[in-house]
């Protein structure tokens, strides 16, 4: 006996899920994008026309010298094409104090030697204490919401690590010298580096620094599984019970399907998708969203398979699960194909670009699940299919910025999506026979052994 889903925890696990978004309010405004070093270019250029003082930066280089307590002082000097306005101590520390736009930093001192303006500055917590004795410095990551680190700001930056320590993991493409770290250029990646002192001549200083980058990852790669891949799998688990709730309650007579004609609307189905504008088919390969071609022939693949009367003699989850991941093969395989010809655009992923595609076609076996059993374990699968997905989609290990929740919002859309175009795969899957079915069913135009009434 086939057991049946249930609409009440479906319908409460829905309003729980409704009620997280619900509560996630999102920000409007956009970072703004900030350089490393900012009274090293346009912080400094900016503050000076802020009191009149048009110049021109033809230098800059900045020292960091990290402290044990977790703060900073920096040492800029700034070779400007005109310095002389600034050997008036009231304008330079004005201007020096509004170049450094950095929260809390405080100014120290500023004088000028020649055409160059030398200021220093302290910036507090650009660094934090991790286990084994290391320090990590988060200066140059993101905060999300408030700014981006666009660029180095200096022509040269040097990072100055504390006594008794020396630069573990450093800035890409960065000179590192014991306790000094050289860089001319900054390269940020996702949210940005970190960068880890570590104490000089321990042996486990590389396993140190290891521990001390994941520790600050670990919140921000559970957040994002839970918001942006556990959430969205949820809705479309519950979603896909949802319908199989409904197809059961129904009572929708499985041995008088007919299965072969739904596998044949399934090929129809497939041959619409290949028409539709934005996959414009084999009369038109540049078309603009080519997993959608791709996912259209896989979709005929699938359909065209299940209309022989072989194949559906010998079913089983099991070997409907094959199929399956034989469309998804034929899937990618179009998308090999599309990649190397001129026209339509598909990128070095072409796997990750038409996994979008196998859920949609797992559905298939939840709604064969639903009228033979084993529904939990079909739905287990097709789950885990999407939720690979939005692994492969979303950056798991970003921090987020002010449209974070938009992406959280969008992946549940694709949820329900998935659900939807999934349904005529989900009926197709609900009218296959069973094991011990063959395909002998009543009603089947290709049965085995068909009575003489029979109308197909």
């Amino acid at each position: 006996m086939v057991r049946r889903p249930s609409l009440p925890r479906i319908l409460v696990a829905l309003c729980l899920l409704g009620s997280l978004l619900g509560a996630a309010s999102v920000a409007t405004a956009s970072p703004r994008p900030v350089p490393v070093c900012s009274p090293c270019d346009r912080g400094l250029v900016s503050a000076a026309q802020a009191h009149d003082q048009p110049v021109r930066i033809e230098r800059s280089t900045a020292t960091m010298r990290v402290h044990r307590n977790g703060s900073a002082t920096w040492t800029v000097e700034n070779r400007l094409n005109d310095a002389d306005p600034f050997e008036n101590a009231t304008l330079r520390e004005s201007v020096a104090r509004e170049a450094v736009m950095v929260h809390d930093a405080r100014l120290l001192s500023t004088n000028v030697s020649g055409d160059t303006l030398r200021l220093r500055y302290r910036t507090p917590a650009v660094a934090t204490d991790a286990p084994g004795g290391v320090l990590r410095v988060d200066y140059f990551r993101d905060d999300p919401g408030a700014m981006v680190r666009a660029d180095l700001g200096a022509d040269r930056l040097t990072l100055v690590a504390p006594e008794g320590t020396v630069v573990g993991h450093a800035l890409p493409g960065a000179d590192v010298s014991g306790r000094r770290m050289t860089v001319t250029s900054f390269e940020s990646a996702g949210d940005g580096p970190f960068v880890t002192l570590v104490p000089e001549d321990d042996p486990l200083a590389p396993l140190w620094s290891l521990v001390a980058i994941i520790l600050p990852l670990a919140p921000i790669v559970g957040r994002n599984l839970l918001l942006l891949v556990a959430v969205p799998t949820l809705v479309f688990a519950a979603g896909l019970g949802a319908v199989a709730w409904v197809v059961t309650a129904a009572g929708l007579d499985t041995e008088r399907a007919r299965p072969r004609r739904r596998a044949l609307a399934v090929v129809v189905l497939g041959l619409l998708a290949l028409a539709h504008p934005l996959a414009p088919g084999l009369l038109a390969l540049g078309g603009t969203e080519p997993p959608l071609l791709a996912g259209a022939v896989g979709v005929i693949a699938l359909g065209g398979a299940l209309t022989l009367p072989a194949v559906r003699a010998r079913l089983s989850l099991a070997r409907l699960a094959g199929l399956v991941a034989l469309a998804f093969a034929v899937t990618v395989a179009v998308g090999f194909v599309l990649r190397a010809m001129p026209g339509p655009h598909v990128g070095d992923h072409v796997v990750r670009r038409m996994l979008v595609t196998l859920p949609v076609y797992a559905v298939t076996l939840v709604g064969y699940a639903t009228a033979h059993g084993g529904l939990r374990r079909a739905l287990a699968a097709t789950a885990a299919t999407f939720a690979l997905v939005l692994v492969t989609t979303f950056p798991i290990l970003s921090q987020g910025g002010t449209l974070y929740f938009l992406g959280v919002v969008l992946a549940v859309i694709g949820g329900v999506a998935g659900v939807v175009v999934g349904s005529p795969l989900f009926l197709l899957g609900h009218g296959l026979p069973g094991p011990a079915d063959g395909d002998t069913r009543r009603g089947d135009p290709d049965t085995t052994v068909r009575a003489p009434t029979d109308p197909d």
